[in-house]
């Protein structure tokens, strides 16, 4: 014999709860925080939270292409431009002046990005690191050249 309750139980469908045990809920905690979709509000302005092309920047992404003594010495006595956000700030001065038709100064800021980037990659002393790596293996290549030219 069926209760009353069981009866009316069976025409209507039971929502099922799965409830997840873990072992540690603080970081599950802290990563649904992190992982929360950020809400997209139509009256900031687009360029809110790029990085900014401070003015020792800007004077960075124009020494040239491959002056890599320069760029190192650039380093050396401006610090400020080997921080979080530089490598990011010369990409985007690089896409807008190729937009703006600026081709040379685009292939500039780029490469002082990726110079910024590898040296980042590199460690704590990164700069130091990639310069002289890359200045010796340079040197040795033009070396090579001159004495093989051909």
């Amino acid at each position: 014999m069926k209760s009353v309750s069981e009866k009316k139980d069976k025409g209507k469908e039971k929502a099922k709860v799965t409830t997840v045990e873990v072992l540690n809920r603080k970081a599950v905690d802290s990563a649904s925080s992190v992982n929360k979709p950020v809400e997209d509000d139509d009256d900031d302005d687009d360029e809110a939270g790029l990085p900014d092309m401070t003015p020792s920047l800007e004077e960075f992404s124009k020494i040239r292409l491959w002056e890599f003594e320069k760029s190192f010495e650039f380093i050396q006595q401006h610090r400020d431009v080997y921080v979080p956000g530089a490598p990011d700030a010369l990409f985007i001065a690089a896409f807008k002046a190729q937009t703006d038709g600026k081709k040379t100064y685009a292939k500039q800021c780029i490469h002082q990005s990726l110079l910024l980037q590898y040296c980042e990659k590199l460690g704590k002393d990164g700069v130091g690191v990639f310069f002289k790596k890359f200045v010796i293996l340079f040197s040795q290549v033009i070396f090579c050249s001159t004495m093989n030219p051909g």
